[in-house]
């Protein structure tokens, strides 16, 4: 197989890279996935590497799926073996092989955002101190996986939520492993502490992968720098791939160093830079190079268009008078490139806040128009599917967590003094909740209580296999988990807990998606426990298996959300000061910079720009001023607009005039 056909002189250079470390400098629209696959395939292909000794380390499981499915349609069964995940995922498959290592079971759960925040919060009332009810738990989050992770907490923050923070971070682990759970940081920082305590377990790791490479290396933290080094460590054979102008999560510990100094840290590293855009026009690609150049730190590059096409139209900056303009003139801008034969599926509203995108969204309703918000909550965060993803895990890997949150869910009168009992019981015998509740009796809690807790964990303990193979439940798996939803009393419990309908069957909906997303799971495999177990993990990791089918819709997100996608139209509002730079959220600059230039190269053939006169804040209606990132900028680089319309051409206006008569006409007679 010619694993060089249709690449360009860069991308080959890539893909024939064999050994020692190379950092592919992937500009935007550069083709970065096809280099991946290509390198992986070649590997393999060539006899570099066999499929099992290569990790391709990614961040989404979306990425890590389709370069898996298109190594396996280049190269088939010689692709079996190849390990590709997030880095979650990794931390969580080390784990669960080496979970007596790091004292947990081998059933051990994950915590999630909401579950950690309350455990914190649960935390915090244990400690007696009068200004607790002021403290934020995210923040409380955020300095405790500082400190675990041995960094120091950012200048700034109050000294009293430093020092509860110090006080917690013990606590908040010794709780976890007692719960017998890790959390989303711990499945970056456990694999680097079994890796200290245990050389053989890092050596086996070493050993077992013989090229590393990491997709998006430019969003790595520290944590997940040290797991690339402590892998690659041995043969230094490792490929990150990345583009230091699209680095936009500094906000949540991502290292911009890590990509900026590669070349430095690691000896005898290649360099290859693409610089092909193969998916703008060069006009929107001369405004995106003009903004990002402005920033000191980087690697110097510059998109060049691959396109052809007859597009010539520079992008195009409107000025509006306020957000209710702004979202009337959306409105007229989609219709008009409707007009011109694009999509809604085809455009896409970015924005730098969630907040702007209200005004957006009424005026899209109004005109009837046809939106999704992407990047907004998950099923999954929902009450009723993690409900839910409990039951499951209770009855396949039980833990505390998942006991406690379904063990009076719908009601079973096992109120919070039997909970305590059973709590209290555990400790004395130290055994975990799950134990303690077999042991009801010994425990002191009343007989009716007793039988009803008997009663749950014997219908768990049936649930997994009547939920994959008892016909008498329902024909397919989806049918049967709703049956025994509605057995357990969870439908009518739902209905008492709704006070109108329309509230019920949203919660109702939610409980039918799920055994949806368990069916489409599960029929892709086996219909066995082992497959129920890897739906679990999967759903730990907020791993939705099911991507929505397209829909021809307008795509409202923020810039963020972007990245990563591309459209053939994008307009980008608000660009203004205090929004791009964000006032609260933009201390970084540079980082600010490089969101409005992922913005701008999320466009293929269009970009629209907006920004206001006045804004409302707080509840005052105040004069806004367009950004230094737009205003910085040539004004060759873009059309103006002031008066927030283009001004109308002879032939147009006339052609306005002769329909205005027309229609007039047709009323008159």
């Amino acid at each position: 197989m010619d694993w060089y056909k249709d690449l360009n002189p860069e991308q080959c250079s890539a893909v024939a890279h064999n050994y020692g470390p190379l950092l592919i400098l992937a500009g935007a629209g550069s083709g970065k996935t096809t280099v991946l696959v290509s390198r992986t395939g070649r590997l393999i292909a060539d006899g570099i590497a066999p499929a099992a000794k290569i990790c391709v380390l990614t961040f989404t499981n979306k990425a890590a799926r389709e370069l898996k499915h298109r190594v396996q349609l280049k190269i088939g069964p010689k692709a079996k073996g190849l390990w590709a995940g997030t880095f979650h995922s990794f931390g969580l498959q080390l784990l669960r092989k080496n979970y007596k290592r790091i004292g947990l079971s081998a059933n051990f759960g994950v915590l999630d955002q909401n579950d950690t925040s309350a455990l914190i919060k649960e935390l915090v009332k244990e400690i007696k101190i009068n200004t607790k009810d002021k403290f934020d738990a995210a923040k409380l989050s955020n300095l405790i996986n500082l400190l675990r992770a041995g960094k120091k907490p950012p200048p700034g923050m109050l000294e009293e939520y430093h020092e509860l923070a110090e006080v917690l971070a013990p606590k908040y682990e010794k709780k976890l492993k007692t719960l017998g759970v890790t959390d989303f940081e711990g499945l970056l920082l456990e694999p680097l502490r079994l890796f200290k305590n245990h050389p053989d377990v890092l050596e086996g790791m070493q050993n077992h992968f013989s090229q590393i490479m990491v997709d998006e290396f430019q969003d790595t933290n520290l944590e997940q720098m040290n797991l690339i080094e402590a892998l690659s460590a041995q043969h230094n054979n490792l490929t990150v791939v990345g583009d230091d102008d699209q680095s936009i999560y500094g906000w949540r510990g991502a290292e911009i160093n890590n990509i900026l100094n590669f070349p430095h840290t690691h000896d005898k590293c290649e360099v290859v830079k693409l610089e092909r855009n193969y998916r703008s026009v060069s006009s929107i690609l001369d405004l995106g190079n003009e903004v990002i150049s402005k920033n000191a730190k980087r690697h110097g590059k510059i998109l060049k268009s691959t396109k052809n096409e007859a597009i010539k139209e520079k992008p195009e900056v409107f000025v509006l008078e306020n957000e209710d303009e702004e979202s009337d003139f959306v409105v007229r801008e989609i219709q008009n490139f409707k007009a011109q034969n694009f999509q809604f599926a085809d455009i896409a509203i970015l924005y730098r806040s969630n907040t702007q995108g209200g005004f957006i969204e009424s005026g899209l309703r109004r005109a009837q128009i046809p939106y999704a918000i992407s990047g907004g909550t998950s099923i999954f965060d929902r009450k009723e599917a993690k409900d839910w993803l409990s039951y499951l895990k209770q009855a396949i890997w039980p833990d505390e967590v998942s006991l406690r949150r379904i063990i009076n869910t719908p009601a079973r009168g096992i109120g919070e003094t039997t909970i305590d009992k059973l709590t209290e019981y555990a400790e004395q015998n130290n055994i975990d909740f799950t134990e303690a509740c077999k042991k009801w009796k010994e425990a002191g809690v009343p007989e009716k209580t007793g039988e009803a807790i008997d009663n749950l964990l014997k219908w768990l303990w049936t649930f997994p296999q009547r939920l994959l193979d008892d016909e008498g439940c329902g024909k397919t798996i989806s049918e049967r988990f709703l049956f025994l939803v509605r057995e357990c009393g969870y439908r009518d419990y739902l209905a008492q807990q709704s006070a109108e309908g329309n509230i019920f069957e949203k919660k109702w909906q939610v409980v039918e998606i799920v055994g949806r997303i368990v069916e489409s799971f599960v029929n892709k495999r086996e219909p066995t426990i082992a497959t129920l177990k890897e739906f679990i993990d999967a759903m730990m990791l907020r791993d939705d298996p099911n991507e929505e089918d397209e829909k021809n819709q307008v795509q409202l997100m923020t810039i963020h959300a972007s990245k990563g996608l591309e459209f053939p139209v994008v307009l980008l509002v608000g660009i203004e000061e205090d929004l791009l730079p964000h006032r609260r959220l933009g201390g970084d600059i540079d980082e600010e910079r490089r969101l409005f230039y992922v913005g701008i190269t999320r466009a293929q053939k269009k970009l629209t720009l907006t920004y206001c006169r006045q804004r409302k804040k707080m509840g005052q209606i105040k004069p806004v001023f367009a950004s230094r990132f737009l205003t910085d900028c040539s004004k060759e680089l873009y059309d103006f607009y002031e008066h927030g319309s283009r001004p109308v051409s002879g032939e147009a206006r006339e052609s306005l005039v002769n329909d205005f008569l027309k229609k007039l006409g047709e009323k008159n007679i």
